[in-house]
This record gives C-alpha cells, structure tokens and sequence, in this order.
C-alpha cells in the first residue's frame, strides 16, 4: 500500500472521542438505550416494542446530532445492541442525510471512522462479529463518497492502522472487502461514481496485492511460530485475507493473481487444517473466472506437479477426516475446483484464440484425481463429477487424447458402480449412505441426486459406446455373466423369510444396475465407427439369458429388461425369436404360488405389464422380423384371453396393441381392417349396447350405472358398479390403442398398392384402417363425454353418495406433482394394491376425460382427413363439448385442450378450416377468455388482501393449488392460441434472435435477446379476419400482460405484434386500440420488467409498436408523456429520428429506454428503497474521445494522378 506512517491521524479523533458529552447528547442517549433495552425485552408489550422502535427510527431520521450520539452509542462500554445500533445510525446518516454534512464535519467524521477501527473494537478474539461489520461499513460509505478525490492518503491511512495489531488489520481487511462487493459484485453505486471508484481500485491493485501477499505471509509465519492466543490470532488474519480476495480475484486482471505468486501459496494452504475451506473458497473462484480465453491461459500452471500433488494430498486429507462437516464442504469445494480447472482446459485446448494448447503436463495425474472423486462413496460428488467426464466425452480433441482413452475402462468399470441404487439416509446397505446423512435429511431428496446420478452414468456409457463399443459391451457381457452364475441374495426387509428380493437386496440391485448399464450400451452400439463385439458373443448372451430360470418377480423383471436390450441381437439369428417369444409370455403369465389374478402382490403385476410392453417394443423395432410369427403371437393371445383368470385388462390391451404394430405390415388395407374389425368386436358389443347408450344418456343415468350415487362397497369384488366402471375403462383403453397403434404404409407406392389411397373431392388422401371402425364409436364416446361434463351441474352434484364427494377432486399424485413435492420412496412390491373406493372412483373419473379426450385428439391425428369430412362435425363438438366447457374444473378444462383441441385444430385440413375449425373457436375464444379474466382477478384479489393484511403466515395449500392450475390452464391455452395463429406448437420453436444492444437491461446481468416475430399461419389469418372472433384473441393477449405470471407474459408478448401487424395491414385498428395495445405492453414492462427476459422482449415489442404505428397514430406520443417524470425532450428527440425512417437504430433504442426507465418494474427489494446520498465530485477519469482522423481528401488538396494511374486509356509496356 503505502509506506508507514505515525499513528498521529487517529490520535486526534481520540482526544474528540473522549470530550465531555452536553446534557442535551446525554439525554438523547439515555432515550435511546431505554428503547433499545425495552425492544430486547422478553417481557415487553407489542405497543411498548412498536412505542421503542418509533424512538430508534426518529433518533435515526431527524436528531441533529445523530452522529455523535451514534458515535458516543458505539463505545466499548455499552452492550453489543447498544453499539450495533449506535454505527448503524452513523451509517444510516452518511447514506441518507449526507447532503446535510459540511466540508469540516465530513473531516471530523473521516478521523471518527479511522478512530472506530483503532480502538473502537475489542479484541480480534473477543468483539463481535456484527460489530466488526458495523465498524467497517461506516468506513465503506465515507469511501464511496470522498475517495480519491477527497481522501488521497486513503492507503496510508490504511498502513498506519495495521500497524497497530491484528484487530485493526482484520478491520481494515473488512473494509476492502465491503467495497469491492459495493463497488464489483453488487453495484449498490450509481454508476458514473462507480466508474471513478473501480477504475481508482484498479490502478491502485498492484498495491494492494502487494499488502495482501506482505500481510498473508507474515500471519503464515506467526500462526507457524506461535502458540496458543497469538496463533489464533495470525489464523483468524490468514482467513479475513483469504476472505478478501474472494471480492478480488474474479475481476482483477489475471497478472495481479499470477505474477503475484498468489496461486501457489493457495494452493499450499489446501493442506492447513484450519485455512483449507477457506483457500479452497478463494481458488474456486480463481479457476472459475470468466471473460476472455487467452486470460484463462496462466491458469493452466495449476496443472503443475506440485499444484497437482497438493489438490491430491488435500483431498486425501479431507476424507481421512471425513466424519466433521466442514471437511466434507471442503472435498466438495477440492471436486469443483478440479471441475473448473477442467472446463478451462477443454476451452483452451484447440482454441484459436490461444497459443497451441493441446495436452497439458500432468495430465494423467489431473484424470486420476478425477478418477478418485468418481469412486468416493459420495453419491453427490459423483454427480459432480460426472458432468466433467461429459465435458471430456463430448470434446472433439480431448476424448481422442491417449491419456484419455488409458481410463476409459476405469472409468466404464466406475459406471457400473454408480448405477447401483445405494445410499438412502433411511439405510446402512452401503458406505455412502453415512455421506447421504451428511446431506440430505430424507430419502426423497437423495432420491433427485441419485436419478441425476444414474441420467448422467447412462449419457456417459452411451457416449464410450459410440467410442469403443467393444470395451463397453465387453464389460456388460462379462458382468452379466457374472449375475447369471450368482446365487440370489436377499438381504433383509420385506418378504426375505420367503426367499424373494425387495427394492434394497443386493441381488436386485445389481441386476437393476446391469440391465440399465446393458441398454445403455446396446442402444448405441451398432451406430459406432469404432471395433464392435462379435455378433456370436451377443448372440451367445442371449442364449444365456433366455436359459436363465428365476421364479423372483424383482430379479425377473431386469431380466426381461436384459432381454430387451439384447433385441438388436435378434436380426442375426431369426431362429431365436420363438425363445424369445416363449419367455415372455412366460413372464407375461408369471405368478407366485397361491397368488390369483385378485391377489396379485406389486412386484408379479409389474413383471407382467413389463413382459406385455417388451412385446410391444419388439414389435415396434423389429416388425418385419416379427410379420412370419403374427399367427403365433395371435394364437398365444387368444388362447390367454379365453381364461378370465389370466389376463388383466391392462395386460390385454398392451397385447392387443403388440399385435395391431405387427398387423401394420401386412400392408394390405382389407386384411388390416379385417383384423380391427375382430379386435375392436367384443368393444363394439359393449360400446354399442341399449346398457351404454342408457347410461350415457343422462348424468343422472351415468351416476347410478357407475355408483356415484351409492354407498361405497367392500371388497371391489361385490361391487357391481365397479364391473361397469371396468368394463367402460375397458372399452376407451382399447379404442385408444386401436387409434394409436394402426397406421398406413409410409410409402406412398405400398400405401397405393395395398389399397389405402382414396380419391377424395380435394384429390387423393390415405385412409387409416382402423377409420370405418373407429368412427362409429365416436359419437357414444362425445356422449360419455358430454355427461361427464353435465357431472359437475349443481343439480347432478347434490345427487353424490357422501362416500364420493371428493371423488371429482385432483388424484394424489397429480396433486403432489403440480405442488412440487416428491413422491414418497416406498417399498411396496411384495405387498398387494389396496385402493380405498373413493380412490378407485377417483382413477375412474381422471381416466374417462384423459382417455377420452385422448381418443378424439389421436383420432384427429391418426385416423386421417375422414374425420374433418363428417357432416355437422363442429356442431356435434360444440353441442356436446365446448357447451359444458365451463361446467369443468381448471385441470380437466386444461386436459380438453391439451389432448383433444391442440390435435384437432392443427390436423385440421385448410379446406375445412371455416366449416369446423372456426365455428369451434367462435365459441371457445370468448369463454375461456372470461373464464381466465375471472380466476385472475381471484388470484389478484387474494394477492391485494394479503399485502394490506400483511399476512406472513403460510398460505392455504389449496390456495396455492388453485393458483398453479390457473396458471397451467392459462399457459395451456396460450399455447393453444399459437398454434392456432401459427401452425405448429411454438413452445419449442419460439427462436430467439437479434441479440439486443450492450445495456439492454437497467443494471441486470445475464445475456438478452429480442425475440423475432412470426408470421400467421393460414388458420391465423382467417382467425384474425373475423370481427366477431379477434377480439377476444387480442383482449387475452393484451390480458396477460397484467397477470403476475411470468411465463404467461412471454407467451404473449410472441403473439401481439404478429396479430396488431395482421389487422394494420387490414387497416382495421383504431387509434384507441393502438393506444391500448401500447398501454398494455408498457403495463406488462411496469408489472414485469424485473424478470431479464420479459424486459428484453416487452422493450423490442414496444419499441415495435412506437416505431411502427407513431407515424399513423400521433396518440401513441401522449401515452408516452403520461410516464412519470418522462423527459419531453426525449419523445421529441425520438419522433425526429423515427418519422423520418423508422430503421434498427441503435441510438432510438437508447432514447426510448431513457423514456420508460421510470415505469419499468423492479422487484420487491427494489420497489421501496431509499436513495443514497452523494456528492458531484469531480471525474477522476474523463472519457477521451479519439480524435476525428482527416480523409485523405482533406489532407492532400492537390492532385495526386490516382485516377490516371488506374485509367483504361492507361498503356503500360
């Protein structure tokens, strides 16, 4: 810093501090400590606290000698309270009444401040810690305001007080510390005083490094000598300094940390147990900055033998001592260091931005240290991990580094290690379970890391796989073969005295480990460049597997799932399949001695709809395969169904549908519709009788056939209603099956030649087999709908058994699921599925809207432009449908959208788009645009009483419910509305572009981008060219800009401009709605202009609108002006250089940012804070401006024969 100095600048504030006080002072102080005493008082009344707190807060804002009395408050005689508040009121009087301070009592107060940290304090061992913080923002604040144009000797102030001891050292190390922050971090500065500021601590850094290092090693040296007080003296210093530089070391040019000789004596400190969290803190921050590649580059020292050596010991360290908290945040801290350190290398190696950066030196030991973390029993810091080797994995040159390559069989081995599900606090089946306890204070909370953990195991096998497939799968063979020739283990818990496995076996959980690993590979390893597997080994696998015997329905269903992956295999040896077949309809019929179809426990019901979907995979990836084996697989089903004892109903539709994806490639449209016709007959039956049409014909009729109306019954298999309620459920799944599974050819020729082509009066379409079958069926399943609808009429309601009055209520588990909250990990595979009748009535009544809807939107999709032919389509759907839409609550509301309307509307065809698509939207625009109105002014209404109540208590969980189904129905119909003005769904095409200009956002960081705007699709124009249709589009967009949803907004400010554009072009807007339109956004920029990308998007689409409608509309100007405190100057300033041409220019986007700054929103932190005070010092550091560079023109007035010398006429020899 500077050269020492006498101690003489804090001797006379001392000699101030200790004058007698006035009788006036004394009083005022004694007033205060009374409140402050009666404030911490357990025995105090709420009205004598808020009679206190009026004291403290007028003594703050309006005693004229606040300064001394808070000077006088902060000596070392009174309590901690006492003093904290008397610096806070000397801090609160500098930021906001500094204005009221002269030149002199400025100077006092300096010398005031300086004496604080001389003697203000107790010792460094003894003073609080909130004190110390006092001490030193005081110091901060009169920095920010006098420093360096008013406090030139600043630094040598700084000297003399450490000079004194480590008391005013670690003070002095606190104010540097605060000023950064202020200054770098958090930028509570205005920002030309901020400018100043920064730009003095940068050309003053070299010093201060140089006071850092001085100070840093002559602690080391005490704490290394000393015992006892002293050392803990040098210690507490070593950490204020480590402390310090974590404000410094992200932003300081990376010459003041490496030239410095900073990095290795960090480094060093790793090993000290007392400095080692906090040198880590520090050297995470090092290796993480950004900014520039080639500053990155000196980084790279740290892949030294000696940085290495010691990241290695200290991490080893750490783990011997792992049981003590702090050791483990510091091993956590050691992992994302060699994180950081990584990523720099993968983004200098092969940059062009570099020198040649290719392998760095000790890389190997770099890898193994990586290696060693990936093997800690910690499941968290292997996730860490983890995303460091995809890093590797997916770099172009670092994958094919030799060293690279040398661990990759280390690193698959690990893989297999990290998919086993192990570690849950709630067990002791492993060593990381004792981590897991240190973490995580329930299983559902581990259970997210451990999910992330095995994602990221996977991603990585696949990617070795693509790389060396042979290695991979080598490792996945051998390890099977391994599990094969094992006997079962299982453990303890549920079901072990019979024999069989539960989710925390050891046997379960290496084969659930294999057979996620083996699929993982095998789904990658025929599309690899690289060396493969022989195929006879694979084939031999699955030889082995297919003559694995196993009766344990856990062990049994990873075996299904080895097979599955083993599939590919299949193609080389056709033979095979009968095995195959035959072990899984074996599982498919599995059972456990004395279990019947009633009786099932979990694990066999799991085992079986596994078998039935592994069917459905084989026939979905290998259908040609499978064509020769249809009568097989059609006589094995068959022969299951006639056996009312066997199959499930799930099971029997996953069957079905395994047959439907084989039948497709008959490729014959009189045979596919042939064999719908029979799967689809014993449904027709059931679906088409005089029972269903009875029940469906009335809420009344519905109620009483499915038991809504009656008691509950025990046990379901007296429940009469409940054999309705199946054989309903049976009919919609099958139907929905059908529809999804059966297609046409996807070539147009086979398509011809196998007789799905039909001439249409719009030309030639293709038709779905399932179509003549299908659609017959439809108008029971609009009618089931359409009373289950009318279920929720006030009149139907009342007609609910008690039993069942919550049997419309939100299931469980979509419940938890909208509220965010886990799911429970239980183990409930040996036990048998017990449903309460309400819950069995409640799965009922969500699985007839989903599925029901399903089978409207996927006949929309699948079944082909037949559908949009029907006569009176868009009545039946509003008669029935859009008419009891609002009977609906908003999660089955949304549901309709969801899976029927979104698939209607975007498979309509364009010649149907006025006979059915429009008069639909007619009637669904309006009505879910007041239906969203009126849950909103709920949510806001709800909002407003409990800001005025002041409420603090937790909300009502149904409230909080209700307020996410709002919102999900609202981004719902969003949604919808895009697509219908846009074509396909947006919410994965919205494309960001145009990055906005530097200083876009008003202090926020992060990177911005206005978004460019879509043209309407066909629908859209058609939609927008209907007077009585547009408005309620335009008033839900305009709507949702003051709705408190981010989200919602975003959605919005995409569709306003593209829609505004559409009827200027029509010249159909008014300049009221202009005007409106314009209010509107800039109430969305007020509500939501503190969310980064709102404000990005809602500035680009009002500065749009300006800019656009200005020249036609001269009233968009006065919504400008009625801005708060708008500048007029400005506007003008912005009509000038838009009227003219309106354009991209950099400088309009800069005016009208200027224009709106006073209404865009700020957050709750922000919205009510108090100005700072700050005098207009003068600028240290004045821009300079290059001087304008004379063209040649002006300078060379003469001719200089440049147009001869390039002359046509010109003859050169």
């Amino acid at each position: 810093m500077a050269s020492p100095a006498g101690p003489g600048a804090a001797g006379g504030a001392a000699a101030a501090a200790a004058a007698p006080v006035p009788e006036a002072t004394a009083a005022a102080l004694r007033t205060v400590v009374s409140a402050l005493e009666c404030i911490m008082d357990l025995s105090a009344t709420n009205e004598q606290r808020q009679a206190a707190h009026t004291v403290c807060e007028d003594f703050k804002e309006n005693c004229p000698d606040c300064i001394e009395c808070g000077l006088q408050l902060a000596r070392k005689e009174y309590s901690a309270v006492v003093r904290h508040f008397g610096l806070q009121s000397v801090e609160h009087w500098i930021k906001y009444r500094w204005h009221e301070v002269n030149d002199t009592k400025r100077t006092a107060l300096k010398r005031s401040a300086l004496n604080l940290i001389y003697e203000g304090t107790n010792d460094i061992l003894v003073e609080e810690q909130h004190i110390k913080d006092a001490v030193s923002r005081i110091l901060v604040e009169l920095i920010k305001r006098e420093w360096p144009q008013l406090w030139e000797n600043l630094f040598a102030d700084f000297t003399q007080l450490c000079e004194n001891g480590e008391t005013q050292t670690e003070l002095v190390l606190q104010v540097l510390l605060r000023l950064s922050e202020d200054i770098v971090r958090f930028q509570t500065v205005p920002q030309p005083r901020r400018k100043d500021l920064q730009q003095a601590l940068t050309k003053a850094m070299s010093s201060i490094f140089s006071f850092f290092l001085y100070t840093l090693n002559g602690s080391l040296e005490k704490y290394r000598a000393k015992t006892d007080e002293e050392r803990e003296k040098a210690c507490r210093i070593c950490r204020a300094i480590l402390e310090t530089l974590t404000g410094f070391v992200e932003w300081v040019p990376i010459t003041h940390i490496t030239d410095s000789g900073l990095l290795p004596l960090i480094c060093s400190l790793l090993l000290d147990e007392k400095l080692c969290l906090a040198a880590s803190e520090c050297l995470l921050l090092i290796v993480g900055r950004k900014g520039r590649v080639s500053d990155r580059q000196p980084l790279m020292v740290l892949f030294s033998q000696e940085a290495m050596t010691v990241l290695l010991q200290a991490a080893s360290n750490a783990t011997e001592h792992i049981t003590e908290s702090s050791n483990f945040i510091f091993l956590k801290r050691l992992c994302e260091i060699l994180l950081e350190i990584g990523k720099q290398l993968c983004t200098l190696w092969g940059s062009q931005h570099t020198e040649e950066q290719g392998q760095p030196p000790n890389f190997q030991m770099y890898l193994k240290a990586l290696m060693a973390f990936t093997q800690h029993p910690s499941q968290s810091l292997r996730q860490m991990v983890y995303s460091m080797w995809h890093i590797f994995l997916r770099h172009e040159l670092a994958s094919k580094d030799p060293l690279f390559t040398e661990i990759m069989p280390t690193l698959i081995q690990c893989g297999t290690v990290c998919l086993h599900k192990v570690g849950f606090p709630s067990q002791q089946n492993s060593v990381s379970c004792e981590y897991s306890r240190m973490e995580f204070d329930t299983d559902e909370e581990f259970n997210v890391v451990l999910c992330n953990l095995r994602m990221s195991v996977v991603d990585s096998i696949r990617m070795m796989t693509l790389m060396v497939p042979k290695m991979t799968f080598s490792v996945a063979s051998s390890w099977l073969k391994e599990l094969l020739a094992k006997p079962i283990v299982v453990g303890t818990g549920a079901d072990s005295d019979k024999g069989i496995c539960n989710l925390s076996s050891p046997s379960f959980i290496a084969w659930d480990a294999c057979s996620v690993f083996l699929e993982a590979v095998m789904s990658k390893v025929f599309l690899a460049d690289a060396e493969m597997p022989k195929v006879e080994e694979g084939i031999d696998l699955l030889h082995s597997v297919l003559s694995y015997e196993m009766q344990d329905p856990l062990i049994l269903s990873a075996v299904l799932s080895c097979i599955s992956g083993l599939f590919p295999f299949l193609t080389f040896t056709p033979q095979t399949l009968p095995r195959v077949l035959a072990r899984i309809f074996d599982a498919v019929v599995f059972n456990l001695p004395g279990q019947t179809k009633s009786t099932r426990s979990q694990a066999v019901k799991n085992v079986r709809v596994h078998a039935c979907s592994i069917l459905v995979k084989i026939c979905k990836n290998y259908p040609e395969l499978l064509l020769p084996e249809f009568q097989h697989l059609y006589n094995s089903v068959k022969q299951l169904d006639r056996d009312p004892e066997q199959l499930s109903q799930m099971e029997k539709i996953i069957l079905i549908e395994a047959l439907i994806i084989v039948s497709n490639q008959f490729h014959n449209f009189s045979r596919q519709s042939a064999f719908i016709e029979e799967v689809l007959q014993p449904v027709k039956q059931l679906w088409s009788s005089e029972e269903f049409i009875r029940a469906f014909s009335s809420p009344e009729c519905f109620m009483s056939y499915v038991g809504l109306d009656q008691a509950a019954v025990e046990p379901s298999s007296a429940d009469t209603c409940g054999i309705n309620r199946s054989h309903i459920t049976y009919c919609i799944n099958t139907i929905l099956a059908v529809i999804k599974r059966s297609k046409w050819p996807e070539d147009y020729t086979v398509a011809e030649r196998g007789g799905f082509v039909v001439q249409g009066e719009n030309g030639n379409f293709l038709r779905n087999p399932a179509t003549p079958h299908v659609c017959p069926l439809l108008d029971n399943v609009i009618a089931l709908l359409k009373t289950g609808c009318c279920l929720f009429k006030p009149e139907s309601l009342k007609l609910r058994h008690p039993d069942f009055l919550k049997a419309y209520d939100l299931m469980e588990h979509d419940r938890l699921n909208i509220l965010g909250i886990p799911p429970a990990c239980v183990d409930n595979s040996d036990s048998l599925v017990y449903r309460h009748p309400l819950e069995r009535m409640q799965n009922f009544i969500t699985a007839l809207f989903e599925h029901s809807f399903h089978i409207l939107g996927n006949a929309s999709s699948c079944l082909g432009v037949e559908i949009y032919s029907a006569p009176g389509l868009s009545k039946v759907i509003i008669e029935n449908l859009i008419a009891n839409y609002t009977l609906l609550h908003d999660y089955r509301a949304r549901i309709l959208i969801r899976n029927f309307l979104k698939l209607f509307i975007q498979h309509c065809p364009k010649e149907h788009h006025h006979d059915v698509a429009v008069p639909i939207l007619r009637i669904l625009c309006p009505e879910t645009y007041q239906r969203l109105m009126g849950r909103w002014q709920v949510l806001n209404k709800r909002a407003e009483e409990r800001a005025e109540n002041d409420e603090e208590e937790d909300i009502d969980t149904q409230e909080v419910l209700e307020d996410h189904l709002v919102r999900h129905l609202t981004r719902e119909y969003l949604d919808f509305l895009n697509l219908v003005l846009f074509g396909k769904n947006v919410s994965s095409e919205v494309k960001e572009e145009m990055p906005m200009d530097d200083g876009d956002l008003p202090n926020k960081g992060g990177a911005n981008t206005t978004t460019s705007f879509k043209d309407l699709s066909d629908l859209g124009t058609v939609v927008m060219g209907l007077q009585d249709l547009y408005p309620s589009v335009i008033m839900c967009i305009l709507t949702g800009f003051s709705w408190a949803d981010t989200n919602v907004c975003h959605k919005c400010s995409l569709m306003l401009w593209p829609v505004c554009r559409q009827l200027v072009n029509q010249k159909e807007i008014s300049p009221e709605a202009a005007q409106h339109c314009f209010m509107s956004v800039l109430s969305g920029l007020q509500l939501h202009g503190q969310h980064d990308a709102c404000y990005s998007t809602l500035l680009h689409l009002a500065m749009t609108f300006y800019e656009t409608l200005r020249k036609d509309f001269p009233v968009m100007t006065a919504v400008l002006q009625q801005i708060p405190g708008v500048d007029s100057k400005l506007i003008y300033e912005l009509d000038e250089k838009i009227l003219p041409k309106p354009g991209n220019d950099r400088k309009k986007k800069e005016i009208f940012k200027k224009i709106v700054a006073n209404i865009v929103g700020k957050n709750i932190g922000q919205q009510f804070r108090r100005a700072a005070q700050y005098s207009n010092l003068p600028r240290l550091f004045l821009e300079s401006r290059r001087p304008k560079q004379e063209s040649l023109d002006e300078v060379e007035k003469d001719d200089m024969g440049l147009c001869e010398l390039f002359s046509p006429s010109k003859v050169f020899d």
